[in-house]
């Protein structure tokens, strides 16, 4: 059988017996490649789009998808997007930052009245602004920042885990307390200052070193349960001292978090 020597004397493969070079075999199977990545892609931004749209479709999807894994007549789980309202107590003076919240959250009913609800919400952002120029420990960028203001924005894994009364078995009111656990994974100073000649400029410096990585803290939960989904107000108590190194002041993380939650999945009655 004939082989195709120059392609083999410049160190290239031979043609298959179909006659197609191997480089065309390649590149087809790099293109099924990407085509797999660009309709998952799209596929996850549509169901995005669906679930922030039309919370009752998106709900009705995943339960035809996986509805038994997502909800039984004891457990249900979902998303949980707000936003948290949080001050730094021990900062004066301080005024209130607005960040927003993201996870997963799960509902465990193992009574009648009573429910274990926990989330796990890799966004969940605390601190405070117009706050006083906290000393950097370099002169020359102490000296420009001394007359300006300060952000300190703290980025956290938050885990809370509450127990819930609830008056009615499947929807109405329910009131909650329990711990909540908080890992900060991100900390920085945002200063806003203005030069001698009237420029506006901001400096920002990472904190995250110099401040304590565990917040632990005491959650109370208000909410009211509909069919498909539930609104909730959440306020959360640091008991962990989050002073930056050095500083002479306590300082505890105050947070007030408004909270709207999807539930995921058709549960069975």
């Amino acid at each position: 059988m004939a082989r195709d020597t120059s392609a083999l004397a410049h160190g290239r493969q031979p043609a298959p017996p179909g006659g197609a070079p191997c480089w065309q075999h390649k590149c087809a199977a790099y293109s099924l490649a990407a085509m797999r990545v660009r309709i998952l892609a799209i596929g996850s931004a549509c169901f995005a789009l669906l679930l922030v749209s039309s919370p009752a479709n998106a709900q009705a999807l995943l339960g035809l998808l996986l509805g038994e894994k997502l909800a039984t007549p004891t457990f249900n789980m979902g998303f949980e997007i707000g936003v948290n309202f949080s001050n730094l107590e021990g900062l004066d003076p301080a005024d209130r930052m607005n960040r927003g919240v993201f996870g997963l959250f799960g509902d465990w009913r193992f009574s009648e009245n009573f429910h274990l609800t926990g989330a796990i919400l890799p966004f969940a952002g605390r601190g405070a602004e117009g706050l006083a120029p906290i000393p950097t420990g370099d002169p020359g960028i102490d000296g420009q920042v001394a007359g300006g203001s300060m952000a300190r924005s703290l980025n956290y894994l938050e885990i809370p885990v509450l127990m819930k009364w609830a008056p009615a078995r499947e929807e109405g009111f329910r009131i909650g307390a329990g711990p909540s656990f908080g890992v900060l994974t991100g900390a920085n100073d945002r200063y806003e200052s203005v030069t001698p000649a009237g420029t506006q400029y901001v400096l920002e410096r990472d904190i995250g070193g110099e401040l304590p990585g565990f917040d632990f803290g005491f959650s109370v939960d208000v909410e009211w349960r509909f069919q498909l989904l539930s609104i909730a107000a959440r306020y959360t108590h640091g008991l962990t001292d989050m002073r930056q190194e050095g500083s002479p002041d306590a300082v505890h993380t105050r947070v007030l978090t408004g909270t709207g939650r999807i539930y995921l999945g058709k549960k069975p009655s």
